[in-house]
């Protein structure tokens, strides 16, 4: 073999080489077993979605938040109105106001000023319809897009009524930052929060994962959290959302003053997580566990 061709396929061998290795580097199969990040509303976190609290921390991004703003009250269009908040078996005339709105908006029910179980399906059809919580409760929201609330136009404080179905279980109240446990459909502790704008939406969640500690990096600095118990996920990235302390930094010092935690003004320093000052958040987590109801009401 000349040398010209000896030096070529020298040559050619090298690149053979060259490939091999870059395909061996930058193969985009995952590993066997790999495990996706997941997260939490503060955060989004890179443990596994364990069902049994641990003591091992996990580390956490952010999932974002959406400023909202308050708008007007829609004006009371209907010719009755009601001033408080209407539930199943509740009677008078302000169910009638309500039987008799739902009838004009094509929604079957008796107007006979009962709240009984066709003007329930009636209330939950109509929620559906306009993508209100569906909870058969028709409060402050729901009337007023109904054209009938001439109540208070704040926010509803909870009550025994918004206890989830579980024995143990809380209340997240995001417009009125305030947080609530209850013992078999009773409120027996409330608690001042700080939470996102945005999120999460109302609804009913269960406990799914609790963390002892945690640690982020929402405000650009390394911080770390304890007793994390989650119950739903962020609707931007899809991280765990949970109740925790609030964050410290290396430092020792807190994110936010820690009597700052429930005032409106703060509401939002959060970006979906619900934070709570150390010592309820040790409560929550001994109050709270595995498959009991967090309902999220506002």
């Amino acid at each position: 073999m000349s040398r010209s061709y000896r030096v070529l396929a020298l040559a050619l061998a090298a690149v053979l080489l060259l490939v091999g290795l870059a395909k061996l580097f930058d193969n985009d199969e995952p590993d066997v077993g790999a495990i996706a990040p997941v997260g939490t509303g503060d955060q989004a976190s890179s443990d596994t979605l364990g069902d049994s609290a641990t003591d091992e921390s996990v580390t956490d991004v952010v999932d974002g938040d959406e400023v909202t703003t308050s708008s007007s009250a829609p004006p009371q269009t209907a010719p009755c109105n009601i001033t408080e908040v209407l539930r199943p078996g509740a009677t008078g005339e302000q169910v009638t106001c309500l039987e008799q709105q739902l009838s004009d908006a094509g929604y079957a029910t008796t107007v006979d000023g009962t709240f009984d179980n066709e003007t329930d399906t009636a209330v939950r059809a109509y929620q559906t319809a306009l993508a209100l919580e569906v909870d058969g409760v028709v409060g402050r929201q729901t009337a007023q897009s109904l054209g009938i609330w001439a109540g208070p136009l704040g926010p509803m404080p909870a009550t025994d009524f918004d206890c989830p179905s579980t024995a143990h279980g809380a209340i997240v109240d995001r417009a009125n930052q305030r947080g609530a446990l209850c013992d078999s459909g009773e409120i027996v502790y409330e608690f001042p929060i700080t939470t996102a704008w945005s999120q999460p939406d109302p609804g009913t969640y269960p406990v799914y994962a609790k963390d002892l500690n945690a640690s982020s990096i929402l405000t650009g600095r390394y911080s770390t959290m304890t007793h994390f118990v989650a119950f739903t996920h962020g609707k931007y990235q899809g991280a765990r959302i949970a109740f925790h302390s609030m964050p410290t930094y290396q430092d020792g010092s807190y994110v936010n003053p820690l009597d700052t935690v429930g005032d409106l003004d703060y509401r939002g320093q959060s970006s979906g997580c619900i934070r709570v000052v150390p010592d309820d958040a040790v409560r929550i987590w001994e109050w709270l566990a595995q498959g009991d109801e967090v309902h999220v009401i506002s």
